[in-house]
């Protein structure tokens, strides 16, 4: 069963949201609902001006994230404004942006709204390589050649006693072990528990790049209860001083991301990659997992990873990926804007020998797992289009992605309204397929 399921607004104010301030002088409007558009559709755009709003604004149109196909100054009266309208006449991502010349899509500045165009024909910029899984069954051996080991340290938590935690280390052949966390419920039967694995958006020194113990342990009483895995991306420590994560991210993993390489050896996602399947390695040896489900998930970089290992391991049964990232990094030869890592993305030719084995578009050619996917249409750092060209190349037959037009790719820089909208018509659909998958 293959879905796409598409939600969007007409928004007519907006708040601000936490500590980012909001442009609130003018609103954008767009004929469709869901944002989303079939070729031959005709395509409207309004702004909602307000008396605040300053003389002179500027209405950007641009398409795949790369070509501004229109730009100019307005000067609007308060009220209702038709700024734009034509017919869509090929697959494309739009992004309008109304706001205060030279805004550049500054939320603080402009009011910004996307579309996509027949999202369900999009392909990634990469082929898989011929020898795409004999490659990933290669790597897997070899680090398999090393047995498996764990060190589990009780880790004291106060969110949950029926759940147990752990500290939790497993050394790998190269590079950095295995670190995060791991917790289930203390009486819980042999053979009765999902496996749910969480993986980390980019960075080193924020604390959304850290295990936390509070959040496996939610996760570990989801449903009936879980295995909960929360792995870091680097192998770092848990729970030390700020002070040690700001150290790895000013020196030894400082602008890891875009190191170059010259071959698979010596390519950082390489053994990000292999410390996830490492992990669930260890989790399937517990003897409360049920043999049968394992659910992963991940944001940006986690979303990357989250599809990796579902593509590199079939025991992967079902995957949720938010606005991800290293999905079509290959964007530019389908004359679009590749996906995060921006290095990579900017000259795909360049590591067109490499990176195939690791986009996240190739690897779920491989992935036969239930599957829901979120991407925002107006994400630079995701473009909707990447993401879509990956969802349309995943195997799996059961499969859900959801667009939403006003989000870009950190959440919190949407205005709370619009936030709240997300929340339910994104977010709650999101959380209602992993809490039925869990049960």
């Amino acid at each position: 069963m293959r879905r796409f399921l598409i939600f969007a607004f007409l928004a007519w104010a907006v708040a601000p949201f936490a500590s980012f301030a909001q442009y609130t002088a003018a609103v954008l409007e767009i004929n469709s609902k869901d944002g989303v558009y079939a070729v031959g559709d005709s395509i409207k755009v309004w702004a909602n001006v307000t008396p605040e709003c300053e003389a002179v604004q500027e209405f950007i149109v641009q398409e795949d994230m790369l070509h501004d196909i229109l730009k100019q100054e307005l000067r609007l009266a308060p009220g209702r404004h038709l700024v734009y309208a034509g017919v869509c006449s090929k697959p494309v991502n739009y992004v309008f942006t109304f706001g205060k010349p030279g805004a550049d899509r500054d939320y603080k500045k402009a009011s910004i709204v996307g579309a996509i165009v027949a999202p369900e024909t999009m392909r990634p910029g990469y082929k898989a390589p011929k020898d795409l899984r004999k490659f990933w069954d290669n790597q897997l051996k070899k680090m398999r050649k090393m047995p498996l080991e764990s060190k589990l340290t009780p880790v004291p938590q106060e969110y949950n006693p029926d759940i147990v935690c752990f500290d939790l280390e497993i050394p790998m052949p190269e590079g950095a072990p295995v670190r995060g966390y791991v917790a289930y419920p203390k009486n819980a039967d042999l053979k009765t528990l999902p496996i749910i694995i969480m993986a980390h958006a980019a960075g080193v020194k924020g604390g959304w790049c850290q295990c936390k113990v509070e959040s496996v342990v939610k996760n570990a009483s989801r449903g009936k209860g879980t295995i909960a895995l929360d792995i870091n991306a680097h192998g770092m420590l848990n729970g030390q001083p700020q002070k040690y994560y700001d150290s790895l991210e000013a020196n030894e993993l400082k602008g890891y991301s875009s190191w170059d390489f010259t071959g698979h050896k010596d390519f950082y996602f390489r053994l990000m990659y292999l410390r996830m399947v490492r992990a669930l390695d260890y989790a399937v040896t517990l003897p409360q997992w049920d043999g049968e489900r394992v659910f992963v998930y991940g944001e940006s970089q986690g979303g990357a990873q989250a599809a990796a290992l579902a593509g590199i391991d079939s025991r992967v049964t079902a995957v949720n990926l938010r606005v991800p990232a290293f999905i079509d990094v290959a964007g530019l030869y389908q004359n679009r804007k590749g996906s995060w890592p921006g290095k990579y993305s900017a000259d795909p030719k360049k590591y067109a020998k490499i990176l195939p084995y690791y986009d996240g578009a190739v690897l779920l050619s491989m992935s036969r797992a239930k599957m829901f996917v979120e991407a925002g249409l107006v994400d630079y750092t995701c473009p909707p289009s990447c993401v879509a060209a990956g969802f349309n190349n995943a195997a799996s037959t059961d499969k859900t992605i959801v667009f939403f037009p006003y989000r870009p790719h950190h959440e919190n820089r949407m205005p709370k309204d619009i936030r709240k909208r997300w929340s339910e018509e994104v977010k709650a659909p999101r959380e209602k397929f992993r809490e039925d998958y869990l049960q």
